[in-house]
């Protein structure tokens, strides 16, 4: 997971690295499915906001998260009401009884696996996002819990690194010149997809330290890609790179000049 991990880093593609992720979390845990999704939770019953079909699945997969959702999946009220980020499992939060009892159970136990194990990633006030993992035949073990919680932090990171790339893509997007340009330049300029979510933190006047906490690395990386930075851009300090990416067509500004070599 720490191999792929890396890699993902270097990968332009935001979307390409979940559907690796999920395929790891499946052969590593044997599981019988994975599913990436965000749902919000409200009263007794949640909502799904988003899901992430994988191995082979389309939209059924996300009809079907949807239902468990209504269906009362304990991770979403866990997770989305109280301050708790363990990987659980849904008999540890509900109770084995009580779990084999429930609606979410059943539907569970007819499509994907009714014994699930979620490994929650960092959500938005009253949500909940991350991985729910299925097996068909028997729960999870203590060591496989233990090693969900090792990795969380690896998955953590790939999501905020995910979603700053994502965001730097947008503000292309909606500013212009256009992704294409942006693209051109990234490659010129040999820039890495961790050096560019360090620089559109950057643009938005982070510090060192919140930009460490935004993707959750040290200070002292950070620190180090911005030097990084600098050498690649010809520049010596943070306004200087910020003007100078603007004029390549690296963040919204100035028009995008070609950038060779």
């Amino acid at each position: 997971m720490l191999e792929l991990a890396v890699a993902v880093l270097e990968c332009p593609d935001v979307e390409q690295p979940w559907p690796l992720v999920q395929d790891e979390l499946a052969r590593t845990f044997h599981s019988s499915a994975v599913a990436m999704s965000e749902s919000r939770w409200a009263g007794r019953r949640g909502h799904l906001v988003t899901c992430l079909p994988t191995m082979g699945e389309t939209s059924y997969l996300t009809g079907l998260v949807a239902r468990q959702v209504r269906a009362g999946v304990p991770f979403a009220r866990y997770y989305a009401t109280g301050s708790d980020t363990t990987p659980l499992t849904a008999a540890q939060i509900s109770g084995a009884r009580d779990w084999s009892n429930s609606e979410s159970y059943s539907l569970a136990r007819q499509t994907l696996g009714p014994h699930m194990l979620a490994i929650p990633l960092p959500a938005p006030a009253g949500a909940t996002r991350g991985f729910v993992i299925h097996h068909r035949t028997r729960d999870f073990t203590a060591a496989e819990c233990a090693y969900a919680l090792r990795i969380q932090p690896l998955l953590a990171g790939i999501d905020r690194h995910q979603r700053n790339l994502r965001r730097w893509r947008a503000a292309q997007r909606a500013a212009g010149p256009g992704p294409s340009s942006a693209d051109e330049a990234v490659q010129a300029l040999r820039l890495t997809p961790r050096e560019v979510t360090v620089l559109h933190l950057l643009s938005r006047a982070l510090t060192a330290d919140a930009m460490a906490r935004r993707l959750g690395i040290s200070p002292r990386t950070v620190h180090k890609h911005l030097h990084h930075l600098y050498v690649k851009l010809g520049t010596a300090d943070r306004l200087t790179t910020v003007l100078r990416a603007q004029q390549l067509g690296l963040l919204p500004g100035t028009s995008a000049t070609r950038v060779t070599g």
